[in-house]
């Protein structure tokens, strides 16, 4: 299947950058990405497994959260709350009304920004005030939420903007694949993507790695639907990763959930 060009940059965007600009950039996402800045020790008594939805599409709470709550556990959506209610050419974004009932129904909203911004192009007052937005976006819709967990939009950080959002979440994911157990940098969490380009065997593959390591897996998509984007998944496709998750023995949470599970917090 294609990429749409609508999402060609959905994990990575390309820049158009002079070369000392380009350079600079990449150093600081691989800093970024292999100095490990929020480190912690996970203390996990079982294999965990969170079903974690970006952006995030209409789709995702209509078909998604129902797959999830057939199963009898919950994900966390990454929401930019700049994109609900609006409409792409290729998917419709998730309305304000349908965040309210996906927090009613025990489901957690995670941060993406308010404008979906790709953080490393933004300073640090720049970026403050995304956060702040998307914040003060979910408070008025549900008065007291908090948005405990973060994101990075096209899973891309920086080092700078990754120190600052640590200091702001308990944990923040990116897109890079991978199991997180042992020691887990919080400031960027790994997972492992649902979507055009993964098959059942690497997901039963990655949960069985999950199990025998006693590790955090994440998996994440956008879209759920019957003919899904490049980036999303069936409802069959990710019915059948949780259910291959709870057939061995893992424990499908929340992230947020999964933090108390690890022992970083209360």
């Amino acid at each position: 299947m294609h990429a749409p060009t609508l999402f060609k940059s959905a994990y990575a965007p390309a820049a158009r950058a002079r070369p000392v600009s380009r350079f600079k950039g990449g150093l600081s996402r691989k800093l970024a990405r292999y100095v490990a800045t929020k480190r912690v020790c996970a203390r996990n008594e079982r294999p965990l497994v969170s079903f974690t939805f970006d952006d995030v599409p209409e789709t995702a709470f209509t078909h998604g959260a129902r797959v999830l709550e057939g199963r009898g556990v919950r994900g966390t959506f990454y929401i930019a709350g700049g994109l609900c209610g609006t409409t792409e050419p290729e998917r419709r974004m998730i309305s304000a009304a349908d965040c309210v009932e996906l927090h009613r129904r025990g489901h957690e909203i995670g941060c993406h920004t308010f404008s979906h911004s790709m953080v490393q192009a933004l300073d640090a007052d720049s970026f403050a005030a995304e956060l702040d937005r998307n914040q003060e976006f979910f408070s008025s819709l549900v008065p007291g939420l908090k948005l405990e967990n973060f994101c990075y939009p096209y899973g891309v950080a920086s080092l700078p903007r990754k120190l600052q959002a640590q200091t702001r979440f308990h944990s923040c994911r990116g897109s890079q694949c991978g199991i997180n157990s042992g020691t887990i940098d919080l400031g960027l969490l790994s997972g492992i993507a649902l979507d055009h380009a993964t098959d059942s065997a690497k997901v039963v593959s990655a949960i069985d790695a999950t199990v025998r390591r006693n590790g955090w897996l994440i998996l994440f998509t956008h879209d759920v639907a019957p003919t899904p984007t490049w980036i999303g998944c069936t409802p069959e496709f990710l019915d059948a990763a949780i259910a291959t998750a709870l057939g061995r023995g893992c424990q499908v949470v929340t992230v947020r959930e999964a933090l108390r599970a690890i022992g970083s917090t209360p």
